[in-house]
């Protein structure tokens, strides 16, 4: 009884030094944002109603058509998410380019004040243990 006990601890023990290990490894191997990245920014715009596949596409090509307009644009239900590159063109840019193409139902989604003023992503709190530990190992390795 007490064998199986130990193998049972030795067994899981091993299992989360290994998963630790890896998690370091990934965090401190993460490669900073690249200085052709650097200057992109995602942007969404919003339709009052669902959009369907045929119109998917050909909202696709007219926003890709657009210059500054980079990488992919991605499209569901009433919402279109597509990257500008922010030196060549601004979100407001592109909305003015994109109505002028027969888009009229379409708005630019604004982010909500508390999470524009966030210096980090929203889904990682910046007081959280799981920040803290990531910004710890990254100034071990860097």
């Amino acid at each position: 009884m007490r064998t199986n006990v130990k193998r049972i601890l030795v067994a899981a023990g091993s299992i989360f030094m290994l998963l630790f290990v890896i998690l370091v490894v990934h965090i401190a191997t993460a490669k900073p944002v690249t200085i052709e990245l650097a200057t992109w920014q995602v942007s969404r715009f919003d339709f009052k109603q669902p959009i369907d596949s045929s119109t998917a596409k050909k909202i696709e090509y007219d926003l890709s058509a657009i210059s500054g307009v980079k990488g992919d644009v991605l499209v569901k239900n009433n919402v279109v998410v597509f990257f500008h590159d922010n030196t060549q063109t601004s979100n407001q840019k592109v909305y003015e380019a994109f109505t002028a193409k027969g888009y009229k139902d379409v708005s630019i989604f604004k982010v909500p004040a508390e999470l524009a003023s966030k210096k980090v992503c929203p889904a990682m709190k910046q007081d959280g243990f799981a920040y803290h530990f990531s910004k710890g190992i990254q100034r071990i390795f860097n």
